[in-house]
């Protein structure tokens, strides 16, 4: 009998998102299958993803789907706006002056998608000095239909806490994150590389309050950062000797 999920479960799944009537893709998981259907972007981290069920790491009507569904099977699960990007709101649609573009070194055309003042929208119509611009999020409104593929639980302690960087810093390289676990205590030491030690000392509070807060095993989590002297070679004018 296939395992059941439960809320707090860490589990990798892969999907596909679709807008319910058209079937057109909005998110997944395939890089194959983004490549195919020509959507394909190289910005994006393809593959199976880790989540924890219950912690808002996917839409709220996703979330809610997974729980009692079972490890290794796939089930169809159709969000209502509510539960997805929520329902449009009207108040959103707004007059942006032309000024505003000018300021921001923006060409308004209809349909370009443009962020001003923090705020992302999109462009629906120009005339004269002000232009309509519709600051909903693009899906709100609409019925989304999610295939999943629940591949398998994580109990590892080392890969829940792996899984959880993943989701915090996607775009970091974690190849040489080094973990070790003491009892209900974590050690984490940060990989060499100052570009990836320089985001994870940003997120830390963040990933330490998910790890003590989901993997329940644990009650301290210690960050290490490590710094070695490059050793110098000496050059071949140096090793000469004066004559």
């Amino acid at each position: 009998m296939a395992e059941k999920i439960k809320e707090g479960d860490f589990i990798q799944i892969e999907y596909i998102g679709k807008v319910k009537g058209t079937g057109k893709i909005f998110d997944l998981t395939s890089e194959d299958l983004a490549k195919k259907e020509g959507i394909y972007d190289k910005d994006t981290k393809y593959g199976p993803i880790t989540i924890v069920v219950g912690a808002g790491h996917v839409l709220k009507g996703l979330d809610n789907a997974l729980v009692g569904a079972e490890v290794g099977k796939k089930l169809n699960v159709t969000i209502l706006p509510k539960d997805g990007f929520g329902e449009r709101n009207p108040s959103l649609v707004k007059l942006v002056p032309r000024s505003v573009f000018k300021r921001e070194r923006i060409n308004p055309m209809p349909g370009l998608p443009i962020r001003i003042q923090n705020n992302q929208g999109v462009v629906q119509s120009v005339s004269g000095g002000r232009i309509k611009v519709d600051f909903n999020h693009p899906l709100a409104g609409k019925e989304l239909d999610y295939e999943v593929e629940i591949l398998k639980k994580i109990t590892d302690t080392k890969e829940k806490i792996k899984s959880l960087f993943e989701f915090h810093l996607a775009r970091a390289d974690l190849t040489g994150l080094d973990i070790k676990i003491n009892g209900k205590e974590a050690e984490i030491k940060s990989p060499s590389d100052e570009k990836t030690r320089r985001f994870i000392n940003l997120t830390k509070d963040i990933l330490a309050t998910d790890i003590l807060k989901y993997i329940k095993e644990l009650d301290k989590v210690r960050f290490v950062d490590e710094f070695v002297r490059e050793k110098q070679t000496s050059t071949k004018s140096e090793n000469k000797t004066s004559k």
